[in-house]
């Protein structure tokens, strides 16, 4: 008896010691100055997504409902965007240090990615001897993605958010990849195409934060892509986010094929029509108005063509497809498949940014020893 009365006030006082212990580690871990850089940027660098996205989807929007005149993004949202981006970089700037950078594996430079003679060339020269200048560095790098991916989304208005050149000589996007046939740079209208329009730009956003979120947390925890990637929880929250952007574009696109140059009729008098030799050819020398999903029968009137099929101006092929031109898209689903290809791929330039001691960067190939002669 005298033993045991002995051992119980010894077993809590173990128990209590091991308490603390526990319940200590997750404080340390948040006290840790590099954790708490490395959540900060991220948590910033998402702020600085959604915003970006965001902005470009409503002024896009807008600007084919004929609500607001282009290009975007318009002075006002340029101004929220660049409030945004000043906030970002001293939330960042305020919780890290050029050692904690170093400590977490990021470069003491911008070189991150070839300087192209674009935007990648401006990237690139950036100096980072400041948690501020990081900050631009990686807003740079994200910014020309983010970019390419509106006007991957948008294909009518590519040359609006990137510029002529949709290749690495933009000033703006990364190369936005195949892009011919190039779509008809215009404005959609207020139709049953620019609905079909603005849902596959939500759904592929929204896809894209989700998938991006779901394994920055993971990686926050594991640090491990290979680890994030291979367990059910996350995959089965990269599932839903899948599921969830098919049935927003199918619910609200229905037919809709991508089209470069979808039909169209000039309808000059009445019910009558012209063939035109484009759209402003039909508005501005035949003074006729356009018919969209339309075209000139043999009767010389409007009509629908074979089968009331319907388009969306958007790419013919995918373009991130290597080697180009790749299939034709054909239909909704080839548009959705392009959607995840281009997100999953942009999800993994940008985790490879972040997380650079995640395994999320691929991997070089080595270069083979030749085989010597004898």
């Amino acid at each position: 008896m005298p033993s045991s009365n002995r051992l119980v006030p010894l077993t809590v006082a173990v128990a209590v010691a091991l308490a603390l212990t526990v319940a200590a580690t997750p404080a340390q871990a948040a006290a840790d100055p590099n954790v708490l850089c490395h959540k900060t940027i991220v948590k910033q660098l998402e702020k600085f997504k959604k915003t970006h996205l965001k902005l470009y989807r409503n002024c896009i929007d807008k600007q084919n409902r004929n609500l607001i005149p282009g290009p975007c993004l318009d002075n006002v949202s340029d101004a929220k965007l660049g409030l945004a981006n000043q906030k970002v970089s001293a939330a960042i700037a305020k919780k890290c240090t050029m050692a904690n950078l170093a400590t977490l594996g990021y470069r003491t430079d911008c070189e991150y990615r070839p300087a192209t003679a674009g935007v990648g060339g401006t990237c690139f020269a950036l100096p980072v001897t400041t948690a501020t200048e990081f900050a631009e560095c990686m807003k740079c790098w994200k910014g020309a993605e983010f970019s390419r991916y509106v006007g991957t989304l948008y294909a009518s208005h590519a040359q609006e958010v990137c510029g002529a050149a949709l290749d690495d000589t933009s000033a703006v996007c990364s190369a936005v990849g195949c892009t011919t046939p190039l779509p008809d740079q215009r404005d959609l209208g207020n139709n049953s195409e620019n609905d079909c329009q603005r849902f596959v730009s939500k759904a592929g956003i929204n896809y894209l934060l989700k998938r991006e979120k779901i394994l920055e947390k993971c990686l926050l925890k594991f640090g491990d892509l290979t680890t994030c990637l291979a367990d059910p929880q996350v995959q089965l929250q990269l599932a839903k986010a899948e599921t969830q952007k098919q049935t927003l574009i199918n619910n609200n696109c229905g037919n809709h094929a991508p089209v470069a140059s979808p039909p169209y009729c000039c309808k000059t008098t009445g019910n009558q029509c012209v063939v035109s030799a484009s759209r402003d050819d039909c508005t501005t020398n035949l003074n006729g108005t356009i018919q969209s999903g339309k075209q000139c029968g043999l009767g010389g009137t409007c009509e629908n063509p074979p089968g009331n099929a319907k388009s969306i101006t958007w790419w013919e092929h995918c373009p991130g497809n290597d080697p180009c031109p790749g299939p034709t898209l054909g239909d909704l689903d080839g548009l959705i498949d392009c959607v995840d290809q281009t997100a999953d791929t942009l999800v993994g330039g940008l985790l490879c940014l972040q997380f650079p001691n995640a395994g999320a960067c691929p991997t070089a190939v080595p270069t083979p020893i030749p085989t010597a002669t004898p």
